[in-house]
């Protein structure tokens, strides 16, 4: 799952995205070029000359899912993604929260009443299947969204309903004007402090309508959708702006993309011929075919791993910079089986409610934290390229506060588990973790789980494992509320406290809290909706203070680990700029070989 927004928006756009980075100012020239292709580095004179030409293969942790974003939350699809389809506006590159205007002319006006925002679109551009951006076309990607059959709202649609609220008459979004050809007017419901970096999320790019029309892409079985299954090639699905084109996607196996010999951007397009995405379930194989020169590029290795590329003369290891993910141990409170859990007959047996109720006692979600040797994990796991955790977000988010969680203390967890009244019989539970997936918050699932079940035996807890696939019923069981404990975590789509707090982890639905956690006190509700209307930095610092403190004070779930994700690549891949949200643009790759 892949889900951070800035929290000011005035009438000027520094004060719109002032809550994480500056943003160009209003009143500044709009530039053509001002996008994140104007960001990338290019060649110094005293540097290499940059070479035209080739094939970069880069390896994934896992592959596609399918190839329209707007039905996509997971991360593999939206690396591949962000490199096809543009949005209004994107983060410059390296960066989680500086947003810069993509196919819009130039960053939006907002109304004082931060209710609208009015885009000017670039001129002269043209999608990959030859048709014309204009106004009408960005309306009817939004509209689209907007009013999703109610079969693709939460299983595909999840990104414009979390971003939004909802669809149709509950979506914040009340309408989508197009003045003229050129300009586009978004008005909304009350002010919405995540609209701009929101959308700078591939799910919130500008498809081709003539070819999102084409493909069925509104099939409301998916599957059935020659669109989002990759049919066809070029021209027939993930028909975008940017400076790569979709080519094949061969399920299992690559995923390839070719250059767009007719970028509008000239000064900022791909030196490569072409890009292979070739998936991985195991990063030990990554890493090997890293080595073997199988591939050029991979996303993501153990970060054990990251010594032994330093060594190899052939290899470079790449930095991302600051964390902008959190892995947890997660727990459900709920005392009966949600409807949704009992509807999604989940892939492996659900556990007994009673597994459950253990959470909802509070002496044992913090004996359950001072059990856990967190520091220990880092050491096993993330050979220093992490830190125990102190919060549901990591340190880079905006408005984030140290809360001084409890550390590790077996006795204080012996003690709290006494004072619990829970029977030592009692104290069983089921952890489950993923089967074939590795995150950069948990780059071993198995092994993490089997150290956190030590620690837990270690104070009278009996564990239990359980596992399934992350596409094969993982992911959709814990989202329903069919475990008990289980491992998950977010990175950041953009660095703000929404996107952990609220969007990846307590969001509600109606003003109830999700069947994922079961969890949700009316005042961290309020303290969601006074910080992400606020229209001023103290307003909004406040409130989301207050939700912090909330959380810390009811400890819902069990923060782990804040980690550095690390990728590695051939030394000859230049160009090449990362980031800690993972939200990596390949047109300034190139090959010195």
């Amino acid at each position: 799952m892949l889900r951070s927004r800035p929290l000011i928006f005035l009438a000027t756009v520094a004060i719109a995205l002032g809550a994480c980075q500056s943003a160009t100012p209003s009143g500044a020239p709009a530039a053509t070029g001002a996008g994140p292709e104007a960001s990338a580095p290019a060649a110094t004179a005293a540097g290499p000359e940059v070479k035209e030409g080739g094939t970069l293969i880069a390896g994934l942790p896992g592959d596609m899912v399918l190839a329209d974003p707007t039905l996509d939350s997971d991360s593999n699809s939206g690396y591949i993604i962000q490199n096809v389809v543009e949005g209004l506006v994107s983060l410059a590159p390296g960066t989680t929260s500086e947003v810069v205007p993509q196919l819009a002319d130039g960053m939006p006006t907002i109304s004082a009443d931060g209710l609208t925002y009015t885009f000017k679109l670039r001129s002269g551009v043209k999608f990959h299947d030859g048709t014309d951006l204009t106004a009408e076309v960005v309306k009817y990607n939004y509209d689209r969204q907007l009013n999703a059959p109610a079969a693709l709202r939460d299983s595909y649609n999840y990104y414009f309903g979390a971003v939004f609220g909802g669809w149709a008459a509950d979506a914040n979004l009340k309408s989508v004007a197009t003045p003229d050809a050129s300009t586009v007017v978004f008005t909304l419901g009350h002010p919405q402090s995540n609209f701009l970096l929101a959308t700078t999320l591939p799910q919130f790019g500008i498809q081709s309508e003539s070819a999102l029309k084409a493909g069925d892409a509104d099939n409301e079985d998916p599957s059935k959708s020659p669109y989002a299954q990759g049919q066809g090639g070029t021209g027939k699905s993930m028909v975008g702006t940017g400076p790569f084109m979709y080519k094949e996607w061969v399920v299992g196996d690559h995923v390839t993309l070719i250059k767009n010999p007719n970028y509008y951007d000239a000064a900022h397009a791909a030196h490569l011929d072409s890009i292979v995405y070739k998936p991985y379930a195991d990063q030990t194989a990554e890493l090997s075919a890293l080595q073997a020169g199988d591939i050029d590029f991979a996303q993501t290795i153990f970060p054990r791993d990251v010594a032994a590329v330093k060594g190899d003369s052939s290899l470079q290891a790449i930095d991302r910079g600051a964390s902008c993910n959190e892995g947890l141990l997660q727990l459900n409170q709920s005392d009966v089986q949600s409807a949704s859990a009992k509807a999604a007959k989940p892939a492996i047996p659900i556990v007994d409610a009673p597994a459950h109720k253990l959470n909802q006692n509070l002496m044992i979600r913090q004996a359950i934290m001072y059990a856990l040797n967190r520091q220990s994990y880092v050491d096993a796991f993330y050979a220093d390229l992490a830190k125990p955790a102190d919060n549901w977000m990591p340190p880079s988010t905006s408005f984030y506060k140290a809360l001084n969680l409890p550390t590790y203390d077996v006795q204080k967890a012996k003690d709290l588990i006494a004072a619990s009244g829970v029977a030592p019989a009692d104290l069983h539970t089921t952890l489950y973790y993923p089967s074939d997936v590795a995150r950069p918050y948990m780059p071993d699932p198995k092994g993490l789980a089997q150290a956190i079940a030590t620690d837990l035996e270690a104070v009278g807890f009996k564990v239990d494992f359980g596992t399934a696939g992350w596409h094969a019923g993982y992911l959709t069981d814990e989202a329903v509320g069919s475990y008990p404990m289980w491992l998950l975590g977010w990175t950041c789509d953009w660095a703000g406290p929404d996107n952990f707090l609220d969007t990846a982890f307590f969001r509600f639905s109606a003003g109830k809290p999700n069947d994922e956690f079961a969890y949700g006190p009316p005042e961290l509700l309020t303290a969601f909706q006074t910080a992400e209307s606020a229209t001023d930095d103290t307003t909004a610092g406040t409130a989301w203070g207050q939700a912090q403190d909330i959380l810390a004070r009811d400890l819902p779930t069990i923060p782990l680990v804040n980690s550095q994700p690390p990728a590695a690549a051939k030394a000859y891949v230049k160009g090449f700029v990362g980031a800690g949200n993972l939200t990596e643009f390949f047109n300034s790759v190139w090959l010195d070989k």
